[in-house]
């Protein structure tokens, strides 16, 4: 109830401030696990994409800003959960992974943190969807967040991982996976 109700004061607020072009909302499936994986341009990224999305996204979000009572409290009702980047997160995991089980939309920035390059990806979106076998769809987000800036987000195709399926999860496999992800999220980020 609270992340419908958030939703719709960020599409009011959204529609106000800001001049979207979305293109390929209905790349998203209407129901099965899926991760939508995403460039990360600013904190608000996650906000612009749910505004744009049908399905709820579960996001993973640095646990420092769990810190906070009444901030830790909000994300948890928009559905976002802390993971460590430091190391293994072994609790982020195996939420994450009950979150696709339950056939639920995963919400992961594959950089890691804001950044305009693709330099210092990380492997965990490729991981999820061969261990899942939940498609993955790219999106691409450019533009300001500066008021009445415009902001072009992209959902590409739904990159499918069942050709994948049965084969032993090795770094070379992660590699590929994710070299086809980035390909398509940072064509889709580009004007």
């Amino acid at each position: 109830m609270f992340y419908r109700f958030a939703r719709r004061i960020a599409i009011i607020i959204g529609r106000i401030f800001f001049r979207f072009t979305v293109t390929g909302q209905e790349n998203i499936p209407k129901d099965g696990a899926v991760i939508i994986c995403s460039n990360h341009i600013h904190g608000l990224d996650a906000v612009a994409l749910a505004m744009f999305s049908k399905r709820q996204i579960f996001y993973m979000a640095k646990q420092e800003l769990f810190k906070g009572r009444l901030l830790g409290t909000a994300l948890h009702g928009l559905g976002a959960f802390p993971v460590d980047r430091k190391g293994n997160d072994l609790k982020a995991y195996r939420h994450t992974m009950q979150l696709l089980k339950d056939n639920k939309a995963l919400g992961i920035f594959s950089q890691g943190t804001r950044t305009q390059d693709f330099d210092n990806v990380k492997g965990g979106v490729a991981v999820f969807a061969l261990k899942s076998n939940a498609p993955v769809v790219p999106v691409g987000i450019r533009g300001s967040y500066l008021p009445f800036s415009r902001l072009h987000i992209n959902f590409g195709k739904p990159i499918q991982v069942d050709e994948y399926q049965g084969k032993k999860i090795k770094s070379e496999l992660v590699d590929e996976v994710m070299a086809k992800i980035v390909e398509n999220v940072s064509k889709l980020s580009q004007p």
